[in-house]
Order: structure tokens, then C-alpha cells, then sequence
């Protein structure tokens, strides 16, 4: 059987399209990759060379819950933030292939006798020595910006959240 000359542009043109998809899929990965590797190490002296400023104290909270599971765990704390109230949140680790990192998302609230605020975040984590050190971009109802740094320690419970300004 012949092929008429549209039948092979029409398959020329799906095999590109294809290939084109499938090269942005792999340049998407690729990106996430090299933000993975490259933000611990922005991240690593204290913010210094970012130049970022803290927005409040380091906030210690009491972990109320952990509930584990095989694609994602939760993790659930309270606690007085400076300038938010009492705060409550919700840390969804998702895992990495080799289950010691991945992505974080999650919700924040926090309450003062003047109202309340709601924060919506999302970020990476990873184990280092034995601590889950989660870094979120954290979006408040407020128009404001936070870079969180929270250190989580699972054998002693104790979770510490850092805030700096990004607006």
C-alpha cells in the first residue's frame, strides 16, 4: 500500500510533537533536579549570602502528630509564633526513590485576638543526621512571603521553625 504525501506529513508531524513533549517532561525534571541540589547549598550558611532577613524569632512547636505512610507522611504542630498567635500546621512529606527526601506542601494557621492568618506552602525536605529539614516558600493571606526553614527531629520531637522575608 502507497501512503499519500498528508498520511506521512500527518505522522511526521505526531512523531515531532511527541518528541518535543516528551523533551519538555525531561527538561522539567532536569530543572527540579538542579533546583534540589543547588537550594540546600543557597540555604546551607544561615541565609548570609542570600541576604534574607528574618521576619520573627526562631518559633519551637509541639508536634501533636505524625502519621506515616507509604507514598506521603504527616506531620501536625501548634505553637505561639511572633506576629501570627497561636499557629497551627500541616507539614505532607512526599518521598524521593531513596525515600530520604522529596517534596513538602502543606497549610498554616494562626490566630491572634485580632483575627486570624492562613498560609499555603510548599517546598523540599530532606534527612540530614537523623533531622527532616524542610524549605518552603510560604504564601500568607496577608501579602506577604516567607522562605520557612523548619527542623524537625523525630526522636526527640522537637520542631523549630524558622521565617525569613521574601515579601
Amino acid at each position: 500500500m502507497v501512503e499519500s504525501g498528508s498520511t506521512r506529513q500527518g505522522r511526521e508531524r505526531r512523531s515531532i510533537h511527541t518528541a518535543q513533549k516528551s523533551k519538555g517532561k525531561m527538561m522539567k525534571k532536569w530543572f527540579l533536579v538542579c533546583l534540589m541540589f543547588v537550594t540546600p547549598l543557597a540555604l546551607a550558611d544561615g541565609h548570609g549570602d542570600l541576604g534574607l532577613e528574618k521576619r520573627q524569632p526562631d518559633a519551637p512547636m509541639n508536634v501533636t502528630s505524625v502519621v506515616l505512610g507509604e507514598d506521603v507522611t504527616s506531620v501536625s504542630a501548634e505553637g505561639d509564633m511572633e506576629g501570627y498567635g497561636m499557629v497551627y500546621v500541616t507539614y505532607h512529606l512526599s518521598y524521593n526513590a531513596a525515600r530520604t527526601g522529596g517534596t513538602v506542601d502543606g497549610q498554616g494557621r494562626g490566630f491572634t485576638p485580632d483575627g486570624y492568618a492562613s498560609g499555603r506552602f510548599q517546598g523540599f525536605w530532606e534527612l540530614v543526621d537523623g533531622v527532616v529539614v524542610m524549605r518552603n516558600v510560604v504564601n500568607i493571606t496577608d501579602n506577604t512571603m516567607n522562605l520557612d526553614v523548619i527542623k524537625f527531629n523525630p526522636l526527640t520531637r522537637e520542631l523549630v521553625v524558622q521565617a525569613y522575608i521574601v515579601k
